[in-house]
C-alpha cells in the first residue's frame, strides 16, 4: 500500500492488477476509530483478490486538510468520494469502481454512487438509512458515555442545535441540516448496477430499502451481519467480520478462485507525498525503522528551528495516530502554527503501520517492544536534526512513553496523561482476552465524591446497586496505601527497600537520563490510585526524584475525548514545552554555575528537606516529602 494525497484528502491506494476497483468509505467520528483496523484489513483482503483499493480520510477528517465545523462538510464528503473515484480511475486504470460503506460512509456512498451514475457495484455495512434517526442515536451515544465512570469529570456539552457529539467527534448545524433531509428509502435513487446490503440492525427498514432498489430494477443481494456488534467495539475489542469481509470479496470479484493474489508488492515503498493542510502548515508522511512504522511529520511552512526538540505523539491505546476525538492532528498543526514540528506515529501493529493484524490485546499495548518502537521514533527525529523528542502519551501510551523516556538519550522530556501502571505483568490468554478483571471500579475520589450523594444511598438500599463489593474494594485500597506509606516511612529510616521497587527504580532510571516528565492526571482518573499506591497522596514522593512530578486537571477524562479535556491536555503540552525548553535554549547560552557551589546548595537542601522529613515521619496519609 502506499499513501496518496488529493484535493486536500488524504489515504491510501492498495494497488493491484485487475480490472475491478473498489473505494472504501470510512463511518463517522468513533465509528471509523472502532473499525480503522478492520477496514484495512478489507482492503488489504480485496487487493488480494485483484482488486485495487482506494480508502481514504473526508475533508476535516483523520489525516485530512480540514475541520468539522467548517460549513460546506456533507457536500465535500459526497464530491470526495466521487474525487476519489477519478483517482483510483487514473491510477490504475480500472475499467469498473464499486463502492464499499460502512455505517455514515454507506449513505454517502449512495448518494455519490447516484451522482456519478456508472458505480458498477454498492456494498452497504449496516448503512445509516436516516440522517434524523441517526442525529438522535448519536446524541444518545453522547448520554451514554456520560453515565460512565471514565467521563465522571468532563463538562457536559449543552443540548443545542449548533451541533451534535459524540465520544468527542461533532456534526455542525450546516452538516445536521443537510443530513436530516436525507432518507436513503426515498433518495439515491439507482445507485449503481447492482447493490448488496449487509445489515442485522434494522431488518425492517432494510427490508423496505431493498424493495425501493428492486423497483428500480437492480440486482439486489442482501445477506445477514451478525458480526457487526462485535465489529463496532472500541478499537482494542474490534473483532474482524470475516464471514462478511469474505461474502463482499466473493460479491465483488464474481466469486473468483480463492487464493489467488494479483495485488502489487509495494508496501510503503519509497514515497515522497506532502500536502498543505492549511495555511503555514505542511504535513508529509514518513516510514521508520524500515518501514515497520509509519507516521505523518507536520511542520510549519516557514523553516522551523530543527534545532528545538520535535514533539513526538504516541497512540491512545488502540487508536490510529490520529487520536480520540482527532486530538494528535489537531495539536500537531496548532503547534507547527507555533513553529514547532511534531510526528504523530503509528507503533508496530497499530493503524497504518506494518505488518496489519486481526486484533490487537492490552498485552501488546503493553509490551516493551512499543517503548523500543517510541525510542526508535525519537532517534529517527533526532536524525533529523532536532535536538531531540518531547513525548506526549495517553493511557496506554503513557506507558510507552513512560519506558521510552527511561532509556532513550534522544527523548528530552515527557508529558504522560491518565497513566494506569507503572510497570506490566502479561493478563492475556492465547486468544488476546485479558483473563482478570481489568478497571473494574472507578478511582477512589470517584467513589467517595458519589457518597456525599443521597440519591446514591437510596438505590443501596433499594439495592439496585450493590455497595458491600464497592467497600470491600475501598477497603482493600486504604490497607494497600497504607501498606505502601509505612514500607516509604521503613525505607527512609532504615535504608531497607521493601515494596515498589520496580517502580522507583523506573523513575530513578527516568530521572538519571536528565530530561523532565510530567505525569497528568484527571482528577477523578483511575489512574491516580496507582500513583498514590507507589508515590504517596497525589504523588508527594515523586519530588525526591528531582525531574518528575505529578499534576491534576479538573474537567478531563480518562480517554480525552470531552472538549475540556483536549482544551487542558494541548494547553498543558504548550506551557510545558514553552517553559522547560525555553529555559533550556536560554540555559545553552549561560555560562555554568561553579559546580562546587551547586553542589553545596544541593546538599543544604536536601538536608532542611530530611529535617522536615524526620519531623513528620507518623503521618500516614500525609505528604510524605
Amino acid at each position: 500500500m502506499r499513501p496518496v494525497v488529493f484535493d486536500g484528502q488524504f489515504g491510501w491506494l492498495h494497488p493491484a492488477r485487475g480490472p475491478e476497483g473498489v473505494v472504501l468509505c470510512y463511518p463517522f467520528g468513533y465509528d471509523s476509530l472502532c473499525t480503522y483496523r478492520g477496514m484495512r484489513r478489507l482492503a488489504e483482503r480485496l487487493a488480494a483478490r485483484g482488486m485495487p483499493v482506494l480508502r481514504f480520510d473526508y475533508p476535516g477528517t483523520g489525516d485530512s486538510a480540514g475541520d468539522a465545523s467548517e460549513p460546506g462538510r456533507w457536500r465535500a464528503w459526497i464530491d470526495s468520494i466521487k474525487q476519489a473515484v477519478a483517482l483510483l480511475r487514473e491510477s490504475t486504470g480500472v475499467e469498473r469502481v464499486s463502492l464499499v460503506g460502512l455505517r455514515l460512509g454507506g449513505m454517502l456512498a449512495a448518494l455519490a454512487a447516484q451522482e456519478l451514475g456508472d458505480v458498477n457495484g454498492l456494498v452497504l455495512l449496516a448503512p445509516v438509512l436516516s440522517g434524523k434517526n441517526y442525529q438522535r442515536e448519536l446524541r444518545a451515544h453522547y448520554r451514554q458515555w456520560l453515565s460512565i465512570p471514565a467521563a465522571m469529570d468532563c463538562t457536559p456539552e449543552a443540548d443545542t442545535d449548533a451541533f451534535v457529539e459524540a465520544y468527542g467527534f461533532r456534526l455542525y448545524q450546516d452538516t445536521l441540516e443537510s443530513m436530516r433531509a436525507v432518507d436513503l428509502r426515498r433518495d439515491a435513487s439507482r445507485p449503481a448496477q447492482r447493490v448488496l446490503l449487509l445489515d442485522s440492525l434494522d431488518p425492517a427498514r432494510i427490508d423496505a430499502l431493498t424493495a425501493h432498489y428492486r423497483e428500480q430494477g437492480l440486482e439486489v443481494a442482501r445477506q445477514d451481519f451478525a458480526e457487526y456488534s462485535k465489529f463496532m467495539l472500541e478499537s482494542l475489542d474490534s473483532e474482524i467480520p470475516h464471514a462478511a469481509f469474505e461474502s463482499i470479496a466473493d460479491w465483488l470479484s464474481g466469486a473468483r478462485e480463492r487464493g489467488a493474489s494479483d495485488a502489487t508488492d509495494d508496501v510503503c515503498a519509497g514515497y515522497d507525498v506532502r500536502q498543505r493542510v492549511e495555511p503555514g502548515v505542511i504535513e508529509t508522511p514518513v516510514s521508520l525503522d524500515q518501514g515497520r512504522m509509519f507516521g505523518i511529520y507536520c511542520l510549519p511552512e516557514a523553516p522551523a528551528d530543527l534545532s528545538a526538540p520535535a514533539v513526538l505523539l504516541l497512540n491512545t491505546g488502540a487508536v490510529s495516530r490520529i487520536g480520540n476525538a482527532r486530538l494528535g492532528v489537531k495539536l500537531a498543526r496548532r503547534l507547527a502554527r507555533q513553529g514547532i514540528v511534531s510526528l504523530r506515529v503509528d507503533l508496530r501493529g497499530l493503524g497504518d503501520s506494518q505488518p496489519s493484524r486481526d486484533s490487537v490485546s492490552l498485552d501488546d499495548l503493553y509490551a516493551q517492544a512499543g517503548a523500543d518502537d517510541a525510542a526508535c521514533a525519537a532517534r529517527w527525529l533526532k536524525a533529523r536534526g532536532h535536538r531531540g523528542a518531547v513525548l506526549l502519551g495517553i493511557c496506554a501510551g503513557a506507558f510507552v512513553g513512560l519506558h521510552a523516556a527511561a532509556r532513550e538519550p534522544a527523548v528530552l522530556g515527557a508529558v504522560l496523561v491518565n497513566l494506569q501502571k507503572f510497570t506490566w505483568r502479561n493478563i492475556c490468554d492465547e486468544h488476546g482476552k485479558p483473563t482478570i478483571a481489568v478497571a473494574a471500579f472507578g478511582s477512589t475520589r470517584s467513589y467517595l465524591r458519589s457518597m456525599a450523594q443521597p440519591r446514591k444511598w437510596l438505590r443501596v438500599v433499594k439495592g439496585q446497586s450493590g455497595g458491600w463489593p464497592v467497600a470491600r474494594k475501598l477497603a482493600a485500597r486504604f490497607t494497600s496505601r497504607l501498606g505502601s506509606t509505612l514500607a516509604d516511612r521503613l525505607q527512609r529510616v532504615s535504608g531497607l527497600e521493601l515494596g515498589a521497587r520496580e517502580e522507583r527504580r523506573l523513575i530513578a532510571a527516568l530521572c538519571a537520563q536528565g530530561g523532565d516528565t510530567r505525569l497528568v492526571y484527571g482528577v477523578l482518573d483511575e489512574g491516580v490510585e496507582e500513583l498514590e499506591r507507589y508515590f504517596g497522596v497525589r504523588g508527594a514522593r515523586l519530588r525526591r526524584f528531582g525531574r518528575v512530578r505529578a499534576d491534576f486537571c479538573e474537567r478531563t477524562d480518562h480517554a480525552i475525548l470531552s472538549a475540556s479535556a483536549q482544551d487542558n491536555v494541548m494547553n498543558y503540552v504548550e506551557d510545558y514545552y514553552r517553559t522547560t525548553f525555553g529555559e533550556m535554549r536560554q540555559s545553552d547560552a549561560t555560562p555554568a554555575r561553579d559546580s562546587r557551589a551547586a553542589n553545596a546548595g544541593w546538599r543544604h537542601t536536601r538536608a532542611t528537606q530530611w529535617l522536615v522529613k524526620r519531623a513528620r515521619a507518623f503521618r500516614l496519609f500525609g505528604e510524605a516529602s
